[in-house]
C-alpha cells in the first residue's frame, strides 16, 4: 500500500510590502508665519547696519571738522571774499592814478609805512654853469642844479633819503644827484630811520643839461609818488 505524500503545510510567508527609503530628514514646509519672520529680521538687520555706517560717518567728519577749525582751517570756506584792507597806491594802481605834482617849492604830506607821516617840501634854485671853488667838478651834462630838500616828521620813523630824489628830464631819462659845486652851505645827505618831531634839510645838486623837467620822490621802493614841475 502505497502512502500518500503528507499534504504541504500552509504557506504562512508573509510578503514585505516594498515601500520607498528616504534618505536624509524628510522636508517639512515651513508654515507662512515664521517664513514672514525671518524676512522681517533680515530686513531689519540691514537698516540698523545701514543707520550705524550713517552714523559712524557723521562722527568721522565732525571729528575731522574739529581738527580742522582747531588748526584755524574752517571745513567750509565762506564763498564771500572778505573786502581787503585800504593800502597805499602803488605798483599797478600807482601807474594808473599818477604821482602827485606839485609846483617848485610846494610842501606834500606822505603817509609812509608803519604809521610814518611827514611833510616834503622840493625848492630847486639857480642853474649854475660853473662851480664856486676848485674842488667844484664839472658837470658832464652841462649845468648844477641846486636843489633844496625839507623833511619834516609828524609821526614814526619814516626811512627817507636824498636819493630817492632824482631829476626827470621830459623824455623819461631820470638822472641822480652828482657831488656839489661848492656854492652850497648845507650840502650833505639824510641819515634813514629819520625821528619823529625833527625837521631835517639838505641841498643836494643835479648834474643837468637845463631845468626843463621835473623832481621826482622815489617811494618806499620804486614807485614815483611825488612830482615837482620846474619849467
Amino acid at each position: 500500500m502505497t502512502k500518500e505524500p503528507p499534504a504541504p503545510l500552509g504557506d504562512e510567508t508573509v510578503r514585505a510590502e516594498m515601500k520607498p527609503v528616504m534618505i536624509g530628514r524628510p522636508r517639512r514646509k515651513l508654515p507662512r508665519g515664521l517664513v514672514t519672520a525671518y524676512f522681517a529680521g533680515g530686513l531689519v538687520l540691514l537698516l540698523a547696519g545701514t543707520v550705524a555706517v550713517f552714523y559712524l560717518a557723521v562722527d568721522i567728519y565732525s571729528q575731522a571738522a574739529k581738527t580742522n577749525v582747531a588748526a584755524g582751517r574752517d571745513p567750509q570756506p565762506s564763498r564771500r571774499a572778505e573786502s581787503p584792507a585800504p593800502v597805499e597806491p602803488s605798483g599797478p594802481l600807482l601807474e594808473r592814478i599818477g604821482p602827485q605834482r606839485l609846483a617848485n617849492g610846494e610842501k606834500y604830506l606822505i603817509k609812509g609805512e608803519r604809521g610814518a607821516r611827514f611833510e616834503v617840501t622840493v625848492r630847486a634854485r639857480k642853474l649854475r654853469r660853473t662851480g664856486c671853488d676848485a674842488y667844484a667838478m664839472k658837470p658832464k651834462n652841462g649845468a648844477y642844479l641846486p636843489t633844496e630838500l625839507r623833511v619834516k616828521v609828524l609821526a614814526g620813523e619814516p626811512d627817507v633819503t636824498d636819493y630817492a630824489f632824482r631829476f626827470q628830464q621830459r623824455d623819461g631819462t631820470r638822472l641822480n644827484s652828482a657831488y656839489g659845486s661848492g656854492c652850497e652851505k648845507d650840502y650833505g645827505a639824510f641819515v634813514r630811520r629819520l625821528v619823529a618831531g625833527r625837521t631835517y634839510q639838505t641841498t643836494i645838486v643835479f648834474d643837468v643839461p637845463n631845468t626843463k623837467g621835473d623832481i621826482v620822490f622815489v617811494y618806499p621802493t620804486i614807485d614815483v609818488i611825488a612830482t615837482w614841475h620846474l619849467d
